[in-house]
Formats: C-alpha cells, structure tokens, sequence
C-alpha cells in the first residue's frame, strides 16, 4: 500500500493498493490487480478510481517521480511492472514490464539521487540493483547481490531472504534486512551500482528475522521490525553493533501464533507503528531520546485478519490498515496526544 502521491488537500491523498490475484501457501489470491483509490479525509472514505489488472501478486508497490513501481510475487516468472501516474495522480499508465532474476520479489523501493531501484527477492534471497534512465524505467539487466548463510529456524531460515532494501535520505547508502539470516547490512552506492560486499552488518538475535526498518533521529539511528521473535529493535547506525533497546510487539498475555508485517514511523518522528499478524493489532511506541528509548504506548484493533501493510496520510492524520485475509482497508484518526 503506497499514498506518496501528492495530493490537492491535507489530508487527502491517493492510494495505490497492491493484492494477491493468484493462490500461494500464504495467501487466497482473490485480488484483481492494483487499485487506485481516492481517500478523502474530510468524510474518512475511499473512493475507487482505477483497477489494474493483468499484473500477477503485485503484492509491493512503490511510488517515485511520477511513476509507480510494482513488483509480482511468483516463484517463477517474476516481473517488474511499471506505470505512468497521470491525470492528477488519478490514472495508472502501464510504460514496461521486465522479467526480475530469482524467486519471489517483496519489495521495491527508489533512489532518486542515485537513480536507481531495489528489488528484494525474498524467495531467493538476492538483492537486484537497476540503473534508471530519464523516464525511470530500468536501464540494462540488474547488479545481483547474492547472499549467504542461514537461521536457526529451519522453517523459514534455511537460506538467505531479502525482505527489504532502501536508501539513506541522502542516496550514499541502502540498508537492506536479511530475514533468512538474521542480518542488517549497510551497502555504499557507487555511480554504477551498489558495492557488493556490505560496508557494515548487524546481527539481530538468532531468529528474530528482521523483516523491515525505518530511519529515524535524522538518519542515525534504524528501528527493525523483527518478524520471527515479533520484536521490535532499534540501532545507533554510528554506534555499538548490539541494539540500544528492544521491545515486544505484543501484549504480555499474549500466547497465539503471530508474526509481524509493517513498519512505519509517523510523519513527525517521534512515533512508531508496528503491525501484528495473528493478534491483528498495530503495536505503538514513542521513540525517545535516551534510555529506555522505546516506550510503549498501547495497540489499535485493526478490525480486520492478518494486517500486511499500514500507510500515513500526508498530514500524518489518519493511519490506513490493510487487513490481507478480510480484503479490506481501514481509516483511524491519529490522536497526536496519545
């Protein structure tokens, strides 16, 4: 679920909104495609504007300079789906598709100073960096960063997986998490491409699976969404390898089955949100600055199964849940008190 684009009032903003439209072993794969959605704030609804279909599991999606970019969740056959945004953001315009080496791409992201875009493989566990050219579309086949290693959960760590990849504020690096492995790694962009070995790596608990991060504090400190151990850490880029704290997702009497999806930081710094598959629940923090770091403040009911993402409006007013497994999207007012 992506709402960068701009939009005429605060508040509103328009949502491109990724699904499954194929079956996978964690999934129904009912979807039809991308949905562009209009939210207007005023009345806390959405109104559909488009539907996409054709593009299989665009399951993560990615908006930048005029463009959104999606990538399809196959084993095999996996693409890169890119469109036009036009009209006053309120009508996608397919201009590529390019096949993506490796299995299972979950995410995509851009770096606008560096020109070029990420796609993990999670499947597969390699990192493909793309040179963009002036109308971003990727230019040439992808610099592949391979992975090694392994978890102690033979389940879901029995090799590398990429789950995400993004760039530094300023485009010199991109911080990517190594599920698979239980990795953080920090790679040096160069003008052509990525420096392939990492220029720093944390090591989160074995079997933590970091899945997501955020950067915070201006850039110096990274908050990791650990999906394994449903925890919550966060890192001083410049500091020490072990992190400065780490908090649970999840109630203390909680004892069913949960892994964590999203991680997002609200538009005003100070506070996290972190999404609960199983206890269906948005986990909040406030970020401090000194010691204990991470204070939690409570949890808000997503109203639906299995939330896969959780998006700010613009003005940081509203958080959208998007509940996977109830096919639905959500709208809850931000008290900026609480």
């Amino acid at each position: 679920m992506h709402n960068d684009t701009p939009s005429p009032a605060p508040g509103d903003c328009v949502l491109a909104v990724g699904t499954y439209t194929q079956a996978m072993p964690h999934v129904q794969g009912r979807g039809l495609g991308i949905h562009l959605l209009a939210f207007e704030a005023a009345t806390a609804s959405f109104r559909s504007l488009q539907v996409v279909s054709g593009p299989i599991n665009p399951s993560y999606l990615c908006a930048a300079a005029g463009r959104l970019y999606s990538v399809s969740e196959q084993e095999r056959d996996a693409t890169l789906d890119i469109y036009a945004i036009e009209a006053g953001a309120t009508v996608l315009r397919p201009i590529g598709q390019i096949a993506t080496p490796g299995a299972a791409p979950c995410h995509v992201s851009v770096n606008l100073v560096a020109r070029q875009l990420y796609v993990s493989n999670y499947g597969s566990g390699e990192l493909l960096c793309y040179a963009l050219d002036a109308e971003g579309l990727p230019r040439g086949a992808p610099q592949v960063i391979a992975r090694r290693g392994a978890g102690p959960r033979a389940d879901r760590q029995e090799g590398p997986h990429v789950h995400y990849a993004a760039p530094a504020a300023d485009g010199a690096r991109v911080y990517l998490c190594d599920l698979g492995t239980d990795t953080i790694a920090c790679h040096r962009v160069l003008p052509d491409g990525l420096e392939a070995e990492p220029m720093r790596q944390w090591r989160t608990p074995p079997g933590a699976g970091p899945r997501h991060l955020v950067l915070a504090a201006g850039g110096t400190q990274a908050v990791v969404l650990e999906e394994l151990s449903n925890t919550l850490a966060l890192y001083a880029l410049d500091g020490a390898d072990d992190a400065l704290a780490r908090a649970s997702t999840l109630p203390p009497d909680w004892r069913g089955a949960n892994t964590t999806s999203a991680l997002r930081l609200h538009p005003r710094g100070d506070l996290l949100y972190a999404a609960n598959r199983g206890h269906d629940s948005v986990a909040v923090y406030r970020l401090l600055r000194a010691a204990p770091w991470l204070e939690p403040l409570g949890f808000i009911a997503v109203g639906g199964r299995t939330p896969r993402d959780i998006a700010f409006t613009p003005d940081g007013e509203f958080l959208l849940l998007a509940a996977q497994d109830d096919h639905l999207l959500r709208a809850v007012r931000i008290d900026p008190a609480t």
